[in-house]
């Protein structure tokens, strides 16, 4: 393949590092009660979700199972990243492109239906908060997950067709 034909190191980087962070989050889920503060594996979650929890009260709530859902999706999207970065890895950069296009797409998407959701409902969890904490614990943080892999989604897009235009 041409040397040009390779993922950006912002992309790589992102990836690498987000990927990190959904699996914590979907295991703080998939745990739950035992991650939850005072739990056999609470402490693996204590920084962060316990004031994360304050914000968004569907964390703390055990009966919620669209949060299973998305947690479950979130390990499928963390191997097609661990995959594509692999083939990125080996030289493989159409397979490369092809998966983190894929799985940036599941991220976007997973988070777009998460704040949809949320939005529909009325803010149902996230509704008593004040300005600040939700600004800063809930907002910026689901914007930049669908920002960045929205910016994933364009950049891997033009570089694949390009490729297979060539």
């Amino acid at each position: 393949m041409i040397n040009t034909f390779r993922l950006p190191r912002w992309v790589v980087l992102w990836m690498g590092i987000s990927t990190l962070v959904v699996i914590w989050d979907a295991l703080f889920v998939l745990l739950r009660p035992a991650s939850f503060p005072g739990g056999s594996l609470g402490f693996i979650w204590e920084f962060g979700y316990v004031l994360y929890m304050e914000v968004d009260r569907a964390y703390a709530d055990q009966g919620n199972t669209y949060l299973h859902a998305l947690a479950t999706m979130s390990i499928l999207e963390a191997v097609l990243v661990s995959w594509g970065l692999f083939a990125h890895r080996v030289n493989k950069n159409r397979d490369a492109h092809l998966l983190v296009l894929v799985a940036a797409s599941l991220t976007c998407a997973k988070t777009m239906l998460f704040v949809l959701v949320e939005a529909w409902s009325g803010w149902h969890s996230i509704g008593h908060n004040e300005w600040v904490p939700l600004l800063f614990v809930w907002v910026i943080p689901n914007g930049l997950w669908i920002v960045v892999p929205g910016a994933v989604i364009v950049d891997t897009s033009r570089r694949l067709l390009k490729h297979l235009n060539a």
